[in-house]
């Protein structure tokens, strides 16, 4: 199983940094296959989080994203939850533990290497103009840390280290989703 193991260099970064301006984001939502855009999230804050079936810390994260997401009502925020696993993977799992975000796959890997998101549970959070203004772990996203950005500001927190092993967690979590995926066509 993979968990958080942060690089034990001295040079010890986030995911991306901030800064960083819209990376590519290219996922079908698991509610009605849409496929979000940036041009659409213009204007929101937008909070992204990365998960797995597999990871209990995800799955414990899942209400408190769920508590922000309802605190935010009526403010321009958007949360999309992004897995690389499948539909038949996801769904039997939310419907032990529901995530009322936008619940999004990433069937190609191609939004996890743009984000550099192989350190699962990892928050990134973007200003309304799509700049990254923070790259967390769940337990530090907050209501204050949102407003922070909705207001404009880079929030004063310690950021996400970067995962020290990019190339192995992508083939693990590669033959992960290659073994879902031969797993359901036997079926």
């Amino acid at each position: 199983m993979l968990s958080q193991s942060p690089v034990s260099n001295s040079v010890i970064k986030a995911p991306l940094p901030v800064g960083t301006l819209r990376p590519r984001l290219d996922v079908t939502t698991l509610k009605d296959g849409h496929h979000p855009t940036w041009s659409e999230l213009k204007g929101k804050v937008v909070v992204v989080d990365f998960w797995a079936t597999w990871c209990a810390p995800c799955l414990a994260s899942f209400p408190k994203l769920n508590d922000l997401k309802s605190q935010s009502v009526g403010m321009p925020v958007e949360f999309i939850s992004v897995t690389y696993e499948t539909r038949e993977q996801v769904e039997p799992v939310l419907k032990k533990f529901p995530l009322h975000t936008t619940v999004s796959l990433d069937d190609d890997f191609r939004t996890f290497k743009a984000f550099n998101a192989w350190g699962i549970p990892s928050v990134f959070v973007f200003d309304k103009k799509g700049s990254l203004a923070a790259v967390v772990y769940p337990e530090d996203v907050s209501l204050a840390l949102i407003r922070t950005v909705l207001d404009g500001g880079i929030p004063k927190v310690e950021q996400e280290k970067a995962w020290s092993d990019p190339a192995g967690a992508e083939a693990s979590f590669r033959a992960l989703r290659e073994k879902a995926v031969k797993a359901e066509h036997q079926q």
